[in-house]
């Protein structure tokens, strides 16, 4: 969800920055990037543990929490070719889910802003045991749809994503938003086909037949 379909980074900037200046210190670049994608309770471990500060780890995490689901009911903005992308999947009776680490407030949030029946399955990071880079949300999200994982296509922005979607099976598709969300060669490598992964500039060049493709290219 966020940064692959929904331009929410920018939002998680300002409830981040905020809550590091809360803690009396101020967020790093390189932190910022480390908790992309990731779980909300190690995000704020690794931000107390770059600060340098002892605070409540749940107290952090509540308020991150609240003061990001302020600001995503404020708008949140479709990334520059995301929804063209999932509705031309839609429009091809394509099975789709979203799989984010996340936690349910904050998607409810964003998909209370969308017409509905866009995604057929919602996977939340407070909704599974192990978030990403486990691939439990990948997984669960496919044996929702009634599908097998080698047979879904992920896109996704962050290295914890990629790994879960690889680590899951899948088809991989990292679709960077800039060097701040994917800045590993996890993310930047020329196409890695042999890892069922393929690098693009942009979500605005995908098309549902080059899915099919990346599909095909397994069998």
């Amino acid at each position: 969800m966020d940064g692959t379909l929904f331009d929410s980074e920018r939002l998680w900037d300002v409830s981040l920055d905020e809550l590091a200046i809360m803690l009396g210190g101020t967020l790093s670049g390189r932190t910022r990037r480390q908790v992309v994608g990731g779980d909300l309770l190690d995000t704020v471990r690794i931000i107390h543990r770059d600060l340098g500060v002892e605070a409540d780890e749940d107290h952090s995490a509540r308020w991150l929490l609240e003061r990001t689901r302020q600001l995503f009911a404020g708008g949140v903005r479709w990334r520059p070719g995301a929804r063209a992308v999932v509705e031309a999947v839609k429009a091809a009776g394509i099975p789709r889910a979203l799989v984010t680490s996340s936690r349910r407030v904050l998607v409810d949030a964003v998909l209370a802003q969308l017409e509905p029946g866009l995604f057929e399955v919602v996977v939340c990071g407070d909704e599974v045991t192990r978030p990403k880079p486990d691939p439990e949300g990948y997984l669960t999200a496919a044996s929702r749809l009634g599908v097998e994982a080698a047979n879904c296509v992920v896109l996704e922005d962050s290295p914890r994503g990629i790994a879960a979607a690889r680590a899951a099976g899948c088809v991989v598709v990292a679709v960077p938003e800039s060097g701040q969300t994917c800045p590993t060669a996890d993310c930047t490598d020329a196409d890695r086909t042999g890892d069922h992964q393929m690098i693009i500039t942009s979500i605005e060049t995908i098309t549902v037949d080059q899915l099919a493709a990346w599909v095909r290219s397994r069998t």
